[in-house]
């Protein structure tokens, strides 16, 4: 048959939490007859070659634990060429070993200390190579070292991190490779804060906690200051307000990039030291986020949604996972496990001291039977002396030496290790190599034997292990204590930005496919004529300031937010159900909610539902009062297909079926649009059933006026022609008949059809019937019908 090769490098076999056993490999090895090689690196320069080859050559039995692992020195390849890295014109050591040396007692370093010193020396070190670097005095062979070039490695996430901190102190740009989510990150939570205002913006304590975010970054003075300045208050809870409207005619998306730009987010975070990292985890959140709307189309859901990720996230989600700032030149912050199969020109390895065994500190251990390598063992109830707690520690042992290996010839240059008599580094593998005892009886424990002998070591007996150990490296080995210095921040080198210019765009664009709404088909009116539910308080009245204003209806607060408080106590009413004391549960919910005086306005406001509840709507018996649970729907959200509309084609149908009177003409004449081919979308406040009819409503809070008068019929055809009302409710005519269509049996739009009601609040009383606060219509069935077919479904 034919010959079957395996080739494997056991050094490098650092996977066993993903089942990678290397106990298979050594099985595998005693069963072959023919074993080969592979001598020849290829990455590394050979005098770093040459200091490794010490560093894994100093044992020579069972250097890597088990036998069947052997270490051969690595020859360099002859035909590669390394061009050699020169600092100020140096030939320096390409393996710099960083002393933390025992005191007098010889006893370990603090961990916590060490970890901090270490950090801060390679954070020093990297800056002062790249601002040699900047000054052409850091070389790889004719090309300046780069940030790129440079990788500290790590075993965990929180060393990654404290690197990151140290580089950021010195202005070092850097990248870390990590697993960790992206729902951890306090941008996660601060978005989170950021969607609760947007869907609240009414809840004053919501949008402070949004504004205090680094997100918007006001201070807790502007905050005070605000609270004392009402008008500019206002304005940002009007802010909020637009962008909750965004969200819901075009989408989170459309929302998110309005708010970035118009907020200069990017600005704003980019100037934090970390910018990047945080402006990063933002636009990442923004694009899970609106992947998610797809399946939790709403405010409520697509909230939820995130709260939910932010306490269960899951780093198995690739998707979750933290993404790299940039692919600028940086500095790599990279675990080991991550490394594997990667090289760099230069590399630092910090924490390799921390050589803690978790093996044995609880009462059951998992470990490979000795004497039959393929049969695993899960000891339970294990005592501390207990043979299996050697052999787990053993393995674990192993596996740290294979990670040490697997860092150490990330190198192609040059490579800096710290090392010292630290607490847990006596089962670290350098204590293993560099401190190996000469002879260890056959009846004894190889590992414990290093361990108690580390642990005596003093301050000479510990250089001389390490002078004697390294000897075949001669000066490719420099040791010297862990440097002390704080470092010099780095002066990246002036960059001449090449001069730039925007293209001229000379064609035309194709039309596309959107989503649009009423509000933008009367974009080009909105600055000339303001949807009153939606402005910044009208200000009072010159003369208004000296008289206290009474608590009616013509004075309840004016703009948004007191419009989202209306609005929101209808919705939450149940119209039938005359219960006073529920009543005014709700309303002072509402009015609190929504930053209003509840105390002096909730009897008030009471008092005005219940009026709008009783009075006629058609001059008969239609009251809201009637309307029962079961027959209405609030918030009716839709989306219509439409084929083609064109603002000309929509100007034709209204003027033929008699709407363009007055102010109402002037506004459809015009309409701009760009044609539109795509979806409808709107929200209908309110649509009920009657006697088998059905009926939408709009609830209005505008103030038109402080006296009755201002709510008469001719009072609100103006009103309703000149914010384009009346377009509004045609397009939500088309929707609810559409609707209807399809849930009626036998729909027939003259004999369901019930009309139109925009109600006007303010002016609403029983006394004064349908005819003051109430506009009615019922569009023509041909207007509707021709209405349909203008704004036809879409082709398949």
């Amino acid at each position: 048959g034919k010959p079957v090769f395996l080739v494997g490098d056991p050094k490098q076999a650092i996977y066993s939490f993903r089942g990678a056993d290397i106990f298979a490999y050594l099985t595998a090895r005693r069963d072959t007859v023919h074993q080969h090689t592979l001598e020849v690196n290829w990455r590394s320069a050979p005098r770093l070659l040459t200091a490794l080859n010490a560093v894994f050559g100093a044992v020579r039995a069972r250097p890597f634990v088990f036998d069947g692992i052997p270490f051969h020195p690595t020859i360099p390849a002859e035909r590669k060429e390394h061009p050699p890295l020169l600092i100020q014109g140096r030939l320096e050591s390409p393996l710099q070993l960083w002393l933390v040396e025992p005191d007098d007692s010889g006893k370990p370093m603090n961990k916590g200390m060490v970890s901090e010193q270490a950090a801060r020396a390679t954070a020093a070190e990297i800056a002062r190579l790249l601002n040699l670097s900047a000054r052409h005095q850091a070389r790889i062979g004719e090309r300046p070292l780069a940030g790129g070039d440079i990788a500290v490695l790590v075993r965990s996430h929180w060393q990654g991190r404290l690197i990151r901190q140290q580089l950021l102190r010195l202005n070092v740009p850097s990248v870390q490779h990590a697993d960790d989510s992206v729902f951890l990150s306090d941008e996660a939570r601060q978005l989170e804060w950021l969607l609760a205002a947007l869907a609240e913006p009414g809840h004053e304590g919501r949008v402070r906690t949004a504004l205090a975010s680094a997100l918007f970054g006001l201070s807790g003075e502007t905050l005070h200051q605000l609270h004392e300045e009402e008008q500019t208050w206002a304005r940002w809870l009007e802010k909020f307000q637009d962008y909750r409207q965004l969200w819901q005619e075009h989408g989170f998306m459309r929302c998110f990039r309005a708010w970035l730009i118009n907020e200069d987010v990017p600005q704003r975070l980019l100037a934090f030291r970390d910018g990047e990292r945080r402006l990063t985890n933002v636009l990442h959140l923004a694009e899970l986020l609106h992947i998610a709307s797809r399946a939790h189309p709403g405010m409520a859901g697509l909230l939820k949604w995130l709260g939910d990720r932010r306490r269960l996230p899951t780093n198995k989600d690739e998707e979750q996972q933290l993404r790299l700032e940039s692919d600028e030149n940086l500095v790599r912050i990279v675990t080991v496990h991550k490394s594997k199969g990667l090289e760099y020109e230069v590399v630092f390895c910090p924490f390799l001291w921390d050589g803690r065994l978790r093996s044995g500190e609880e009462d059951r251990v998992l470990y490979h039977d000795p004497a039959d390598l393929q049969r695993s063992i899960l000891a339970i109830g294990v005592a501390e002396d207990d043979p299996a707690i050697q052999y787990a520690r053993r393995e674990e042992m192993a596996e740290s030496l294979r990670l040490f290996y697997v860092a150490l010839t990330r190198a192609k240059q040059r490579c800096t290790l710290v090392w010292g008599k630290i607490k847990d580094a006596d089962t670290a593998p350098a204590a293993w190599l560099l401190h190996h005892p000469a002879a260890v009886g056959p009846s004894q424990d190889a590992l414990e034997v290093t361990r108690q002998r580390f642990d005596r070591l003093t301050s000479a007996a510990f250089l001389g292990d390490l002078h004697s150990a390294l000897a075949p490296a001669g000066e490719t080995v420099d040791m010297r204590p862990l440097p002390q210095e704080a470092g010099s921040r780095y002066q990246p080198p002036p960059v001449e930005e090449p001069e730039l210019q925007a293209r001229s765009f000379n064609r035309s664009l194709a039309e596309f496919w959107r989503v649009s709404s009423f509000t933008s088909l009367t974009a080009g009116l909105s600055a000339e004529m303001p949807d009153h539910d939606l402005t910044v308080a009208t200000p009072p009245l010159e003369g208004e300031l000296a008289v206290t204003p009474r608590l009616d209806t013509f004075n309840f607060p004016r703009g948004a937010r007191a419009g989202n408080c209306l609005h929101a106590i209808f919705e939450r009413l149940d119209f039938s159900q005359h219960n006073r004391e529920r009543l005014e549960n709700v309303v002072e919910r509402a009015l609190t909610g929504h930053g209003l005086a509840a105390g002096e306005w909730t009897p008030v406001v009471a008092d005005w539902v219940e009026r709008v509840l009783a009075t006629p709507l058609d001059g008969c018996a239609l009251r809201l009062s009637g309307i029962t649970l079961d027959r209405r729907l609030n918030e009716l959200e839709f989306y219509y297909p439409v084929e083609r509309l064109r603002p000309e084609a929509l100007q034709d149908i209204l003027k033929r079926h008699g709407y363009a009177d007055g102010l109402f003409r002037e506004m459809i004449d015009r309409l701009e649009f760009s044609p539109l081919r795509g979806y409808m979308k709107g929200f209908i406040d309110l649509a009920f059933e009657a006697e088998g009819r059905f009926y939408l409503v709009d609830y209005k809070s505008n103030w038109l006026g402080a006296e009755p008068a201002a709510y008469q019929p001719e009072r609100l055809a103006e009103a309703m022609a000149r914010e384009a009302y009346v377009l509004q409710y045609l397009i939500y005519t088309v929707a609810l008949h559409r609707y209807l269509q399809f849930r009626v049996l036998d729909y027939d739009y003259e004999r369901h059809f019930g009309g139109v009601f925009y109600l006007f609040l303010r002016g609403m009383d029983p006394a004064r019937g349908a005819n003051c606060g109430v506009f009615h219509d019922r569009p023509a069935a041909t207007l509707v019908a021709a209405l349909d077919v203008l704004m036809g479904r879409l082709k398949t």
